[in-house]
């Protein structure tokens, strides 16, 4: 019963991490959201979710049931307060909230798992439970399609918050307290800092930067401040692996390429889900059910790719399948650039299976190196850290590529808008929901210019920054089949 109830908190937490995305185009007009605006609204769930990932398994080494309770309880409440929200601002404060208990919970949630089942069970419980937080992430696109379909988007939250609040009742009944009472190790509380203040400064500055303009000072002021905080914890990051025992050269640099190599793919994932919703559903037309199973595809090629990615690895070195990986998402990246506002899906479907095979062949892959280099008894601490680097990229790749989206559409739209339509194009330019939404209130063959300028402009953004994305996934690989330890191929 108690792994049931902790793998349930790390399904309903996984999937919250991608099943908003499905949402945000209806929450554009829902609340008023600017495209900047969305992306605060996914970020405000992963800035705090990442800086707490790696202080919260010290605060609990070795499993905590009281802040597993405290961090389901905020992540139950912060659902509950987006409820009645009606402005962008008050939904993503219940998102933080939400990001601040998935942080503690989540290896809190996996620390007691093995504590739930008879003694040798430990290892299986541990596996079912990470399972749980892995199924979630390709579920939430087509949860949340279902239930805004179905109930509107209120139901995404009221969802999490009933289902929050069961868990919580089950865990505070059903869960046993650690064995022996958790012993507090080290907390780099600085560390926490420097990561949270990093990503937040260097994602205001990415995503604000296309409003105020990249020469204002405060988005330089942000994107210099950012880089120099990550810059720092990425210096003591490194200062404090090689002082631990165990940590190895060898070890700390397969570790460190493998956590870059699974962050940049959570970097692309992220973003991908945050690109194409607005595009199947604004430009396409698909309602939100429609568009979540549309999604689909990408789902199954992470499926294919991580079933096969053993073998691969088996037969070749492991840099060389990792790059190799990257190399074919690159390659998908620039199909989906490809794609047009009247494209076939067909054309949409092979793009997006050739994309999710390439992130889960290399994803699996990085994977088995991460858990390679990490020292005897390293584990815990080098997972939480290689977690908590995971949320840092997928808020980097809203924020990145979110960013060269909206500048994109934001320049295009003013490039290409007559003098007759240019007030409506104003209010258009926060996002492509508000131009569907203006163009709705207009004469009919106004409301008709303004949707085809909406619906060119924001194709032209996504080619643009799948473009930006393939290059920088080009070079990526290039460099993770140059840098990263070489691993003997095994008997194929």
């Amino acid at each position: 019963m108690g792994l049931a109830v902790l793998t349930t908190a790390l399904v309903l937490i996984g999937l919250d991490v991608t099943v908003v995305t499905i949402a945000l185009p209806t929450l554009a007009t829902a609340v008023g959201a600017s495209t900047s605006d969305l992306q605060w609204t996914t970020n405000a769930f992963t800035l705090p979710f990442a800086a707490l990932l790696f202080p919260s398994s010290a605060w609990g080494n070795g499993g905590s049931k009281r802040l597993l309770l405290a961090g389901l309880g905020l992540f139950a409440a912060g659902s509950a307060l987006a409820l009645p929200a009606d402005s962008a601002v008050e939904l993503i404060g219940a998102r933080a909230l939400m990001g601040t208990g998935a942080g503690l919970a989540v290896p809190q949630a996996l620390a007691l798992a093995p504590g739930t089942v008879a003694p040798g069970e430990g290892n299986r419980a541990s596996a079912v439970a990470s399972t749980g937080f892995a199924l979630g992430l390709p579920l939430g696109p087509l949860a949340g399609g279902w239930l805004l379909q179905a109930f509107g988007w209120q139901a995404v939250f009221a969802v999490n918050a009933l289902v929050g609040a069961c868990v919580l009742a089950g865990a505070a009944l059903a869960v046993p307290a650690a064995a022996a009472e958790p012993v507090d190790a080290p907390v780099d509380l600085r560390g926490a800092v420097l990561a949270l203040a990093g990503t937040s400064a260097l994602a205001f500055g990415l995503t604000e930067a296309p409003a105020l303009g990249w020469s204002h000072p405060l988005t330089l002021l942000a994107l210099s401040t950012g880089a120099l905080l990550l810059c720092a914890l990425a210096a003591r990051t490194r200062r404090r692996l090689a002082a631990a025992d165990g940590w190895t050269r060898r070890r700390c640099s397969g570790f460190v390429w493998a956590t870059a190599a699974l962050s940049f793919v959570t970097l692309i994932l992220l973003a991908l889900l945050f690109v194409l919703p607005p595009y199947l559903q604004h430009v396409q037309g698909y309602d939100a059910w429609a568009t979540g199973v549309r999604l689909l595809p990408m789902m199954a090629g992470l499926a294919a790719g991580a079933a096969v990615a053993d073998r691969c690895a088996a037969r070749f070195e492991t840099r060389r399948t990792v790059g190799g990986g990257l190399l074919l998402c690159s390659f998908g990246l620039l199909w989906i650039g490809q794609l047009h506002g009247d494209s076939p899906y067909a054309a949409a479907a092979g793009a997006l299976t050739a994309a999710g095979f390439a992130l889960g062949l290399t994803l699996s892959t990085a994977l088995r190196a991460l858990t390679a280099a990490l020292p005897p008894g390293g584990a815990p601490g080098g997972n939480a850290l290689a977690d908590a680097c995971r949320q840092m990229g997928a808020a980097l790749g809203i924020a990145l590529l979110g960013g060269a989206l909206n500048a994109s559409y934001r320049g295009e739209l003013r490039r290409d808008t007559p003098p007759d339509l240019t007030a409506e194009a104003a209010g258009a330019g926060r996002g492509i929901a508000e131009a569907v939404r203006t163009a709705a209130t207009l004469p009919a063959r106004q409301g008709e210019d303004l949707t085809a300028l909406a619906h060119h402009a924001f194709v032209t953004g996504m080619a643009t920054t799948a473009r930006i994305g393939a290059g920088a996934t080009a070079v990526m690989a290039v460099l993770l089949m140059v840098r990263m330890p070489s691993t003997p191929p095994g008997p194929a």
